[in-house]
């Protein structure tokens, strides 16, 4: 292999990473958009990155190679540097939606910077481990095992398994108190002098009056507080002596997460296969209704709320670099998942995988290690996706695909130099954008200190509405609409907003059950 070729595969990284960066850094702007206008341009680019790889001792054939090393690294400085908005603007992407609370508790409590430092390290750790992963996975789902068919059958009862695991993520908020009845004795008076605290399986001892309640079942009434008994106990006043069973409750907001999953799929399968009204008076450039879609649930309502937001206090950088290898590297496995399946996205990645997490000290930084990890993981392994399968699982992996061309499959896979010489510009990139993501860390928390960012958030909102109607026409507007009602909802109901992602789950589930088809003709 010519170390020249290697050396402008480098120099179309660190374009890759600026590029990805710019997207990155801008709000409601993916790196699929800028995916989707390097393809566009291709036939213009393709010719100037043919002369490039001649004099760098190559070939003309080797130009598609230089674009796709372009994208790729985007793709990766992309998912390094989409979590600065998140952090300081409230901004959050699809991807980093369960990195904006997180990032935006620590900035309130003056730790933007170790926000950004425990984002930063999980995507390094998440993008080293998914190259790792590569080989190993190569053996496995290639020669000599070809375990690939297998994977493939095991998608839809993967997509069933995250939307089964969505409403059950819910803990719930609220308690349930049941009195466990030892023994009960008829009492003369109804007084009780301490206020009784419910402790789980604590002993006690409550004189009040039991009646029936109106669904049934037998409840003591005191001068203290009501609660329902389980065991024999006469009607009346009695003095009883139990133990305590609290219980956290989860019902309401299991069902309230599942009618918001199937809400948002049912709008996500709406813009995805049908044609929506007003398209005939405007459509704009016509671009995919992804867009407005996934910045109406995700991002349009956070910049809302940092509107009406007070000043970001004054940000202190301790010196301390945060450093969770564990959660780094179970998020790089989720990335494996996320990276390999349609539809499932980082976020539910990490729902997925949070039960893994069992203590809960630090859980913020955890939790921004994770997301990013399995961001920059999916990023990596969706590459190997294309090389073994040619299936292209993000919007970025589907442009390199189209790049490449009908013969790319046998460009890319191995044990062919190309995909090597990706996932150097993938490393390269990871490198800059860790470091550049520091940087930029560093210097927004010092400029967002004690300043009132609510007229950015003004302008990045208008911005957004504008990029909405200039992609999408009336359309998108009205899906913009559409789709920020609906992300303003979890929040207000006292669900997450990870649930929204059935927007990507729903509609693959019902593509993989091949139940789309008859579902669209009711819609």
């Amino acid at each position: 292999m010519d170390l020249s070729l290697i050396l402008t595969v480098v120099y179309m990284s660190l374009l890759g990473t600026a590029l990805g960066s710019l997207t990155g850094l801008a709000p409601g702007i993916h790196v699929n958009t800028l995916a989707l206008l390097l393809v566009s341009t291709s036939p213009m680019i393709l010719p100037c990155l043919a002369e490039m790889a001649v004099a760098a001792g190559g070939d003309e054939g080797d130009a598609p190679l230089l674009l796709v090393s372009i994208i790729v690294s985007a793709a990766v400085a992309h998912s390094f540097l989409d979590v600065l908005p998140s952090i300081f603007l409230g901004a959050a992407e699809e991807d980093t939606a369960l990195s904006a609370l997180p990032g935006h508790r620590l900035l309130l409590e003056g730790k933007g910077h170790e926000a950004v430092g425990c984002s930063a390290y999980g995507a390094l750790v998440g993008g080293a481990a998914a190259i790792c992963l590569c080989l190993p996975l190569t053996l496995v789902l290639g020669a000599p095992l070809q375990l690939m068919p297998l994977v493939e059958k095991a998608a839809p009862l993967l997509v069933a398994a995250a939307l089964i695991a969505l409403p059950l993520s819910e803990k719930g908020r609220r308690t349930r108190v049941l009195l466990q009845v030892r023994d009960a004795t008829m009492a003369d008076e109804c007084l009780s002098l301490v206020r009784p605290v419910p402790v789980d399986r604590q002993e006690v001892a409550l004189v009040g009056r039991v009646q029936r309640g109106r669904c049934g079942g037998r409840w003591l009434t005191s001068a203290h507080g009501r609660w329902r008994l389980k065991g024999r106990v006469p009607f009346g006043t009695v003095r009883v002596h139990g133990v305590w069973r609290v219980r956290r409750t989860a019902l309401r907001e299991r069902v309230t997460a599942l009618v918001l999953l199937l809400l948002s799929g049912m709008l996500g399968l709406t813009c995805m296969e049908s044609r929506l009204p007003l398209s005939d008076v405007w459509e704009g450039m016509g671009q995919s209704l992804l867009f407005p879609l996934l910045t109406g649930l995700f991002g349009m309502p956070a910049v809302l709320a940092s509107v009406r937001g007070s000043p970001v206090p004054s940000q202190r950088d301790t010196g301390e670099a945060p450093r969770d290898l564990r959660s780094g590297l179970l998020g790089a496995l989720s990335g494996a998942v996320v990276g390999w399946f349609p539809g499932i996205s980082s976020t539910t990645g990490v729902i997925m995988a949070s039960p893994l997490m069992r203590d809960k000290d630090g859980s913020s930084r955890r939790y921004l290690t994770m997301v990013s990890a399995v961001g920059t993981s999916s990023t990596v392994l969706g590459l190997l996706a294309l090389a073994l399968a040619f299936k292209g699982r993000s919007g970025a992996m589907i442009a390199a695909r189209d790049v490449l061309g009908p013969e790319g499959a046998a460009l890319l896979a191995p044990p062919s130099a190309w995909f090597p010489l990706l996932l150097l510009a993938a490393l390269v990139s990871m490198g800059a954008s860790y470091a550049l993501t520091l940087h930029l860390g560093g210097w927004l928390s010092r400029l967002a200190g004690g300043t009132d960012l609510r007229p950015l958030n003004r302008a990045v909102m208008l911005l957004l509405i504008a990029l909405v109607t200039l992609f999408c026409g009336l359309p998108g507007l009205m899906v913009l609409a559409t789709s920020t009602l609906l992300g303003l909802a979890p929040p207000r109901l006292g669900v997450a907003r990870v649930h929204l992602t059935g927007c990507l789950l729903l509609p693959t589930a019902l593509y993989l059950s091949g139940l789309d088809a008859a579902l669209l003709a009711v819609l």
